[in-house]
């Protein structure tokens, strides 16, 4: 009996009716007259704070206000995590290509896979992945002695083929402004030549790669009868694409300067025999005429 009277007692607090009157202090004459209850009260204020937290919300939700609060990004920020995430993905592209291009460059010129073999694994993105021992690659001090004793020999060799023996035409003609260096990993020839200058094959053959790379700008590489294999590096512009024949003093690219490792306007050539790089000048006469 007692809680059922409190709880009525309580009910009958909230729903009393109260009237509220406002009078003038001086002449006491009655401005605002209303009843109210201490429920009518609750509700109100209530209402008016949901209403207040719901202001707030699409305030912060739809303006700038919201990038004042602490931990939320703002527009600008994003818009820089966007362009480093875009400039990830750029380099990301760009060291795949590298990789590839060294991949299929080194299983044509170690032998192990042939270019026509290359060009349908590559088509069907079968690529076998070629893992290197580092440590077998470096000569051993007999090797190191034999190669120092040939080159020394190749510097009084005078009986050097012609281009008619071996069917090679130079590339193009200009100033030769680094050799061959294999100790200082130059594994070509360096001819100076005005940009845009073209670019010929030197003899018949397949194209096995034809792209662009970072470091050596526009490369175009050249299977031709076994085991010759020729390197044109830093082109402006590639007119043959992978998997096409080309016949000897064709044109096969436009010169420029393109590449992390250019210095200026040339064309990087190189000749390969069998997987080993070759002094191009012993082959070919690049010298104008």
């Amino acid at each position: 009996m007692g809680k059922k009277k409190n709880n009525r007692s309580f009910l009958r607090k909230l729903i009393d009716p109260y009237r509220l009157i406002i009078i003038d202090e001086e002449t006491f004459e009655q401005k605002v007259d209303f009843s109210l209850s201490r429920l009518n009260v609750f509700v109100f204020l209530g209402g008016l704070s949901v209403f207040l937290i719901g202001i707030t919300v699409v305030l912060i939700a739809t303006t700038p206000l919201r990038e004042y609060i602490p931990g939320y990004p703002s527009a600008a920020f994003k818009r820089q995590i966007y362009r480093l995430h875009t400039e990830l993905d750029s380099l990301r592209r760009e060291i795949e290509i590298r990789n590839t291009y060294l991949t299929h460059l080194r299983l044509v010129m170690t032998g192990e896979i042939e270019p026509e073999a290359l060009e349908e694994a590559v088509a069907h993105d079968s690529v076998p992945e070629v893992k290197v021992d580092t440590a077998a690659l470096q000569p051993s001090q007999a090797d190191l002695s034999l190669r120092k004793e040939i080159e020394q020999k190749e510097k009084f060799v005078t009986d050097v083929p012609s281009d008619e023996s071996f069917g090679f035409l130079s590339p193009l003609r200009g100033i030769i402004s680094q050799g061959f260096d294999p100790a200082q990993r130059h594994f070509g020839t360096d001819i100076v030549v005005k940009t845009k200058t073209p670019v010929k094959a030197i003899a018949t053959g397949t194209v096995i790669f034809s792209d662009w790379t970072p470091d050596n700008g526009k490369v175009i590489i050249i299977q031709h009868q076994a085991p010759w294999i020729s390197v044109y590096k830093h082109n402006q512009k590639l007119l043959k694409r992978k998997g096409e024949r080309v016949k000897a003093g064709e044109v096969i690219a436009i010169s420029g300067d393109v590449g992390t490792n250019s210095t200026g306007p040339h064309l990087h050539f190189e000749l390969w025999n069998n997987g080993t790089p070759v002094n191009p000048e012993n082959y070919i006469d690049f010298s104008v005429r």
